[in-house]
């Protein structure tokens, strides 16, 4: 008898983590003026992921608590971050692509895409750099878009590339929604995991060192001056 529940208790979890793997997901994402908006909506519930929501009225209106004053700490500095640079970016137009091709080749066409809005301007400090750069744009969306096209159900697309040699920053609009099941997201996943991760090893070694805190520079120098004396 005891066996007999605990079967039915897991074909149970089994019905509903198959019908949670079917129910579709819709993901809708927009940058504009330096301002993103993603939300995500599965089955009825949809959630706002980012930027998150204000706090309920009610929970503004609570009168604050008051809190003994405490001694002001300094605050501590911010570790300076690594940025994206061109190496990457070039580096992600050559690799991804197949690896992203390769994903998509069997499940590509469960996946949903409306709308497809992406404009993007290329700029940059170096007029060379940034030339060359949209050069290498423009022939990865001359021959990976119809690509996508093929293996994507695609509508509304709208995708262009611009380039400004008085710009110093790049930037750009994007509005792309994305519907597809639970299911294949795994799918794709445990297809492309390991050429993915080798991808972003290989990322993260082209990225630009970090600018050195201004301590450890006067640091170096000091340790240099010695040095020469």
């Amino acid at each position: 008898m005891v066996g007999k529940i605990i079967l039915w208790v897991f074909l149970g979890l089994l019905a509903l983590l198959a019908a949670a793997l079917l129910i579709p997901v819709k993901i809708r994402g927009s940058y504009e003026d330096g301002t993103p908006l993603l939300y995500i909506r599965y089955g009825p519930v949809k959630f706002q992921l980012f930027p998150p929501k204000e706090k309920a009225e009610y929970e503004k209106r609570k009168p604050p608590k008051k809190k003994k004053p405490k001694a002001e700490k300094p605050p501590k500095p911010k570790k300076p971050k690594a940025k994206i640079n061109m190496d990457q970016i070039l580096y992600a137009l050559e690799k991804l692509p197949p690896i992203l091709g390769r994903a998509l080749k069997r499940t590509g066409r469960c996946i949903h895409i409306r709308p497809l809005k992406l404009w993007v301007l290329v700029a940059g400090s170096d007029p060379a750099a940034a030339a060359i750069l949209y050069g290498k744009m423009e022939a990865a969306l001359s021959a990976g878009f119809p690509i996508l096209e093929r293996v994507l159900r695609l509508k509304d697309a709208d995708v262009r590339l611009y380039v400004d040699f008085t710009e110093r920053q790049m930037d750009f609009i994007a509005d792309v929604g994305v519907s597809l099941r639970p299911w294949t997201l795994v799918w794709m996943t445990l297809r492309a995991c390991g050429s993915l991760l080798k991808w972003y090893l290989g990322f993260r070694k082209l990225a630009s060192p970090p600018p050195p805190e201004s301590g450890k520079d006067q640091t170096v120098l000091d340790d240099e001056t010695e040095r020469a004396a």
